[in-house]
């Protein structure tokens, strides 16, 4: 075989790579909420909603982080369980799932090290959680929303390097001719 026969498969077969480079989708329920920081502690008002439900009914509610930790770093499957008295039954709002999706309001008093919501069905088959951090609000709006798939840019640079590749090895091949 030529080498300008294997920088074409080359670069046949970075172009099948690119078609099925996609980004990965998440398994299972997910929640975001609105705001997902405040500049402060204190009491706040939050729309929390949801995705990937398979229940048909959730229920929504506050979990605590010990004082000295931060809620963005605390892992929620630990800290959030029935046996650890972190889970604020209080604050529970019912959810009812419609085609897979929820969307409640809390009102929350979030403290200085941040608050987890986290969210389950009653058989405990399903469940999501996220942070509400304070004070970060400021730092999270400098940050740009890039979009960038890294995967995507890796295949197309290999594209490219191949193409100059062959480009490099044709040229050669002519001047010998």
């Amino acid at each position: 075989m030529t080498k300008t026969k294997l920088i074409f498969i080359g670069l046949a077969v970075a172009l099948v790579g690119f078609l099925f480079a996609g980004s990965a989708s998440a398994q299972g329920p997910s929640l975001s909420a609105d705001p997902s920081s405040v500049a402060e502690a204190g009491e706040h008002t939050f729309t929390v909603t949801g995705s990937g439900w398979n229940s048909a009914s959730i229920s929504v509610l506050a979990c605590n982080v010990a004082e000295g930790d931060n809620a963005a770093e605390v892992d929620a499957a630990s800290n959030c369980t029935m046996t650890t008295g972190n889970l604020d039954f209080g604050s529970m709002t019912p959810a009812t799932v419609t085609d897979g999706s929820i969307e409640v309001s809390l009102t929350l008093d979030v403290p200085e090290q941040g608050i987890l919501v986290v969210a389950g069905d009653n058989a405990q088959t399903e469940s999501a959680a996220l942070a509400i951090t304070v004070g970060m609000m400021d730092d999270m709006q400098e940050m740009p929303a890039t979009g960038v798939n890294t995967s995507l840019l890796v295949i197309i640079g290999a594209g490219i390097a191949l193409a100059g590749v062959m480009v490099f090895g044709l040229s050669r091949r002519m001047r010998t001719l």
